[in-house]
């Protein structure tokens, strides 16, 4: 994982400060006037790994470049004859989440 940049202990992140602890976002083909998005915030954050390379509905862990706090990002789609229905999820982990996590990676994706 990478090391934080210059953010100053004590004060808010300027990314993360940006998002709640759980973000949700919704888009459904042909009735895109109901879409909603995840924060433009989300974009700045840093993928660390990704838990299901090969699929279609992302499991991802996602790192702050500033302040090092971690997120899971998650999709999931249903396809609807009139159209499909797409989500999106972002949660905020703790810092015993995040090492259940790293844990992971790092017993299945042994360093070399």
């Amino acid at each position: 994982m990478a090391e934080p940049d210059t953010h100053m202990p004590g004060k808010p992140c300027p990314i993360c400060s940006q998002l709640k602890d759980e973000e949700y976002a919704f888009q459904k083909f042909g009735r895109e006037e109901n879409n909603t998005s995840l924060p433009i915030a989300t974009n700045l954050l840093t993928k660390v790994h990704d838990f299901h390379p090969l699929s279609n509905r992302k499991f991802q862990l996602h790192q702050c470049p500033q302040c090092a706090s971690c997120f899971l990002y998650r999709t999931d789609y249903e396809y609807l004859v009139n159209g499909s229905e797409d989500e999106e999820f972002l949660t905020r982990l703790t810092t015993e989440q995040t090492e259940v996590y790293l844990n992971h990676i790092l017993l299945n994706n042994p360093l070399s």
